[in-house]
């Protein structure tokens, strides 16, 4: 199965390479630091367990991070994999970044078009694209299977994402039209995550800096970052695909989030 690779890569951030969004209103919001597993020297025992939030009673999202529709299947092979948002079981991850990046995974697929659609908490969109996917000459999607990413720009005057507010980020994968008049949503593929930004311990930083990429991922980690450990990772895995270490990391973070069975070959 393929990995996330620098030519994919640059395909999918290319396509959204406009896309970012707006939006602040107030409330609280506090994201546990995960649980540790046992001491050890290796990355995947320096992974939490398991990834928890504590939300505000009345405070959530409704999130599905694993895509299905009434008759998407048919461009998604196998028809029993799942278009999946890369989020915790909860459905909702914390990231420190003001434009931070969400992951998801994409089976192999013959689908023609993405959409990214981001809403608030009061559940009004606050910003969608939609793009064409890149195809191979048998007319698989470019990277597929595999990890896919889109970033929200820090430019065109878009605010970054408030402290302490959470965002529903939903991805509709769209196949392609059995004809001229097909536009059926039932065919479209949704998956969907939620996003927070919190505020760190204020030396994370600084130690991020003096940090090692691998031992970055550790920290972001710690600190319950679920957007930066991810990203951090991927990007490890990319440089180092054969590093069996970085393997049984990514492995351990899948588990903590429920995933393993999911992405077992990936």
């Amino acid at each position: 199965m393929a990995w996330f690779n620098r030519s994919s890569r640059i395909i999918i951030l290319t396509a959204i390479l406009a896309m970012a969004l707006t939006i602040g209103f107030g409330a609280n919001l506090s994201a546990q630091v995960p649980k540790q597993s046992r001491p050890s020297s290796s990355l995947s025992g320096k992974l939490p367990n398991r990834w928890n939030f504590t939300l505000p009673k009345g405070q959530g999202l409704p999130v599905n991070r694993q895509g299905g529709a009434t008759r998407g299947e048919e461009c998604i092979e196998p028809v029993d994999a799942k278009v999946t948002a890369l989020v915790p079981d909860s459905g909702v991850g914390a990231t420190a970044a003001p434009y931070p990046t969400v992951f998801w995974y994409l089976p192999k697929a013959s689908a023609s078009e993405v959409e990214v659609v981001v809403r608030d908490a009061k559940e009004q969109d606050i910003y969608s694209t939609k793009y064409t996917l890149a195809k191979s000459a048998n007319g698989t999607v470019v990277g597929s299977p595999g990890i896919m990413s889109f970033s929200l720009p820090a430019f065109a005057n878009l605010s970054p994402l408030e402290m302490g507010q959470e965002y529903h980020w939903i991805l509709r994968v769209i196949c392609p039209a059995d004809s001229a008049d097909d536009f059926e949503s039932s065919k479209d593929i949704v998956a969907s995550g939620g996003i927070v930004r919190v505020r760190p311990d204020p030396t994370l930083a600084q130690r991020i800096q003096q940090a090692t990429p691998q031992e970055r991922v550790a920290l972001y980690a710690n600190a319950g970052l679920w957007y930066e450990t991810v990203s951090g990772l991927v990007e490890l895995r990319r440089d180092r695909p054969n590093d069996s270490e970085l393997t049984q990391a990514w492995n351990q973070l899948l588990n903590s989030v429920g995933l393993d069975s999911t992405f077992k070959k990936l």
